[in-house]
């Protein structure tokens, strides 16, 4: 007997999508392989829509529609069982509360680390890696420092008493100060938050070791979740290869990716400003972004330095034909990912990697195998990483011949099928 499963997430194909999007994708199409039919849920900013992409139907609801708009929606596709992937606004807990009143079991993958920090990069202060571990002082503390509070005074902030800010300040000029005095109430509702994603689904998914453990930090029980790792898709290579060059003499560097800060493109263009003009190599930067800071920090560093080329945001499809131009693939997030999926699509696509040794990056990378580990706020160990391989391509041929797939889409769908039959379980 077929199973129905509805995927929700915050937007879809054909948009400009990221990491989770692709891998519900992906999912998907593997998922058919074995007898589990797939609908796509998403939100949308625009009116109600329905598509085929790839094969699998696609429902896009309004984001700002009336709660039992998407109740209706999911009620009328009658799913066996419902799998959330987004942790926004228009698609998140609200959606798996909507569901739960359906009594349709659910499954919930987190794709980013929203669910557990507030300030979203895992990093206490932005400096050091955190474990995530939800607490009150400290939450209210780094996320204050974060909104432009002097650590001092956000130090005094954390200590104050939980207080929750009345609703007239929401359209009031004194909203910012309010919110920022409720930073400790905050936190709590963050974990509160958490803890009711484990009660309302059947097991939470999480694609990166670290991630798992910060669950287990947070008073998740243990086999409530579940360590399922991402995969690149059948479009991104089969094995190693040798770097030919194939831009002309010297290196080629590549970045694929949003241009916001805490993606880390900053810390390309300022390591290749430290390399010796002499240096031969390519910094291509393909992206974009809606922080205007961080575009024109980019576009500067382009026209000041001719080896760094800005090649716009690209469609998914188009990003095999762009990662076979380079040499090397830069993964530089100042953030603690739970993935990200390029890292291994790289590496299907027999390519070595540079990337920030923090979270998932640093799990799915072997520094000095198929890959260099850096640290994410050092631009100088950057250059000294990019100017080693410019000037040693048999260490970058030994790399590349290092870097492989390691898992499948296919690996993806068994272990979701097998979930999927244990969280139905109870009601069968």
């Amino acid at each position: 007997m077929t199973l129905r499963v509805v995927h929700c997430v915050g937007f879809y194909f054909p948009d400009q999508v990221g990491g989770s999007e692709v891998y519900v994708r992906d999912l998907a199409a593997a998922l058919a392989d074995r007898d589990i039919e797939s609908s796509i849920v998403a939100a949308t900013d625009g009116t109600y829509r329905e598509y085929l992409w790839e094969g699998v139907p696609v429902f896009r609801y309004p984001a700002n529609s009336e709660r039992t708009y998407f109740q209706n929606l999911v009620a009328r596709l009658k799913p066996d069982l419902f799998h959330l992937h987004s942790w926004t606004t228009g698609a998140g807990l609200e959606h798996l509360r909507q569901v739960s009143e359906l009594k349709i079991p659910s499954v919930v993958t987190l794709h980013v680390p929203a669910a557990i920090c507030m300030r979203g990069t895992v990093l206490l202060e932005g400096k050091t890696a955190c474990d995530g571990r939800i607490d009150e002082q400290r939450c209210a503390y780094c996320w204050a420092e974060s909104r432009g509070l002097p650590a001092p005074a956000a130090r005094l902030l954390a200590r104050l008493p939980k207080w929750a800010p009345p609703a007239w300040t929401a359209g009031s000029p004194v909203r910012r100060a309010a919110t920022l005095f409720s930073a400790r109430t905050m936190a709590e509702s963050q974990a509160a938050r958490l803890h009711e994603i484990a009660r309302l689904s059947g097991r939470i998914v999480v694609p990166s070791r670290w991630m798992h453990a910060a669950l287990r930090f947070n008073g998740i029980p243990a086999e409530k979740v579940l360590l399922s790792g991402q995969a690149a898709g059948n479009a991104f290579g089969g094995g190693a290869r040798t770097p030919a060059r194939r831009s002309g003499p010297g290196l080629t560097i590549g970045f694929v990716g949003r241009l916001d800060a805490y993606k880390g493109v900053q810390t390309l263009v300022e390591a290749v400003s430290l390399l010796p003009a002499a240096t031969a190599l390519r910094l291509i930067i393909a992206g974009s972004t809606d922080e205007p800071k961080n575009r024109q920090l980019v576009e500067l560093a382009a026209q000041r330095d001719r080896r760094i080329e800005l090649v716009g945001a690209l469609p998914h499809d188009r990003i095999p034909a762009f990662l076979e131009t380079l040499d090397v693939l830069a993964v530089p997030s100042r953030c603690q990912e739970t993935g990200p999926i390029v890292v291994l699509e790289a590496h299907a696509m027999g390519m070595p990697v540079m990337g920030a040794d923090l979270g998932g990056i640093a799990e799915r990378i072997r520094d000095g195998i198929d890959g260099w580990l850096l640290p994410f706020d050092d631009p100088g160990a950057w250059a000294a990483a990019m100017q080693q391989a410019a000037t040693d391509p048999d260490e970058v041929t030994r790399r590349a011949a290092n870097s492989m797939r390691t898992r499948s889409a296919s690996d993806t769908a068994r272990e979701m099928a097998a979930l999927y039959a244990e969280v139905r379980a109870p009601s069968t």
